[in-house]
């Protein structure tokens, strides 16, 4: 069988560990029957560096629906590791699509979701990478649950994928464990406001929403591509967030501007960043 999970970004500014969307960037899986394993072939981002045992993300969450030592896993890498592009959420999803295909059953994005959340802290980046379009994640009564809230964006994504890493527990540990209640109330309003705009698909309303200053303004200093583009950003643009943890950079714009900050984005960054437009995926993971 042959899966395939897409990236994500997280936070979408103001609403840090809630809100995701899935991205059109993916990572793929073929999973076959082999005679002894598991046996696992990597091609692209991390194939000098991942397991190739049972400690693989992808195997981990695969071991929860069948044993991995029946099985061949090859897989395409797309997704660059710790860029703050839900690398981590992709190979679980990966694992919990391929498992639960190889016992027959049909389950529910949220069953895999739940199932999922034993190896995934991020709730968001889960569960965009396996509703597809744009979630929402929270918890009630101890279970985590999530929505899918839209299909699509009403402005561009334009990802300046840097270099270096940022690894997500150091970038935590950089948070305070107090805020000011100002900064709380601003970023709750903030939050509340991207939550209408990307309902009613409101470019305006989006654009007054793409503000934190709940933790960008702790992990700046671990994404220096955030602080140049806060200081120097091409003109005309909507705003620039922070995907994820970091260290990588959505430079929001509208539709129609989308290919002009793109294209200005590759002459003003340094040439080793990637300048990447993407839409947002449609579909979560699946079998393909």
């Amino acid at each position: 069988m042959r899966v395939v999970a897409p990236a994500s970004t997280a936070n979408l500014g103001p609403a840090f560990d809630a809100a995701a969307a899935a991205l059109e960037l993916w990572n793929e899986l073929v999973v076959e029957e082999a005679a002894e394993g598991p046996a696992v072939e990597i091609e692209g981002e991390g194939s000098a560096e991942l397991p190739r045992d049972a400690r693989h993300l992808t195997l981990r969450a695969f071991a929860l629906f069948a044993p991995v030592e029946r099985y061949r896993f090859s897989f395409v890498n797309r997704i660059p590791l710790e860029r703050g592009l839900g690398s981590s959420a992709a190979a679980i999803a990966l694992g919990l699509v391929a498992g639960n295909a190889v016992t027959g059953r049909e389950a529910p994005a949220q069953e895999l979701l739940n199932l999922g959340m034993e190896l995934e802290d991020h709730a968001d980046n889960l569960a965009a990478t396996l509703f597809g379009g744009v979630c929402v994640a929270w918890r009630s009564n101890g279970h985590v649950r999530a929505a899918r809230i839209a299909a699509d964006l009403p402005l561009a994504l334009i990802l300046a994928v840097p270099l270096n890493r940022t690894n997500t527990a150091h970038s935590r540990s950089v948070l305070p464990a107090t805020v000011r209640h100002e900064d709380a109330a601003v970023n709750a309003g903030r939050a509340a406001l991207l939550g209408a705009a990307i309902a009613a698909g409101d470019a305006a309303l989006l654009c007054d929403a793409i503000h934190d200053r709940l933790h960008e303004q702790y992990r700046v200093d671990a994404s220096p591509l955030l602080e140049a583009l806060w200081a120097n950003a091409p003109e005309g643009i909507a705003g620039v967030t922070l995907s994820g943890s970091g260290p990588s950079v959505v430079v929001w714009a509208s539709q129609e501007r989308a290919a002009e900050v793109a294209s200005e984005l590759e002459r003003s960054l340094p040439p080793d960043t990637r300048v990447l437009p993407l839409r947002v995926a449609q579909e979560g993971a699946r079998l393909a």
